[in-house]
């Protein structure tokens, strides 16, 4: 299945391209603080993979909304080992997919830990996208 192809967009870039995404909006998209954007945007900081691969699907979105105004804000999450079962990957292709560790996958795998939000609302995006390709 050929799923595993991961585009990434600096977020900040959003901003720049979509006069209306406040700071605020797009780190409520992307699960993130807003102290995050603001330290992307001094270049205190980088977005790490995770959402470079969630703001490049968020400008696939936005580049296609086809009204005049703009698009209703999503911010719904999904576990990510959803992804191992519904499109029978490997962890390996769902951790590079999301920008994490294999080791990460492992951890949610036995309950250590859980996914962020960042991950999550990746997860869900990717999903939509993935429905489409497969389906």
């Amino acid at each position: 299945m050929s799923i595993a192809l991961f585009e990434e967009t600096n977020p900040v870039s959003l901003l720049l391209q979509f006069q209306w995404l406040s700071q605020a909006q797009l780190a409520d998209t992307l699960g993130v603080n807003p102290s995050s954007v603001s330290k992307w945007l001094s270049k205190a900081t980088r977005p790490s993979k995770t959402i470079q691969r969630l703001a490049s699907e968020l400008l696939q979105i936005y580049k296609n909304w086809p009204l005049p105004f703009p698009p209703k804000i999503e911010t719904a999450e999904l576990d990510p080992l959803q992804l191992l079962k519904n499109f029978n990957i490997s962890r390996d292709t769902l951790a590079e997919a999301l920008g994490v560790s294999v080791r990460a996958i492992g951890h949610w795998i036995n309950g250590q830990n859980k996914p962020s939000r960042k991950v999550r609302r990746l997860a869900h995006q990717l999903h939509k996208k993935w429905v489409v390709l497969t389906g």
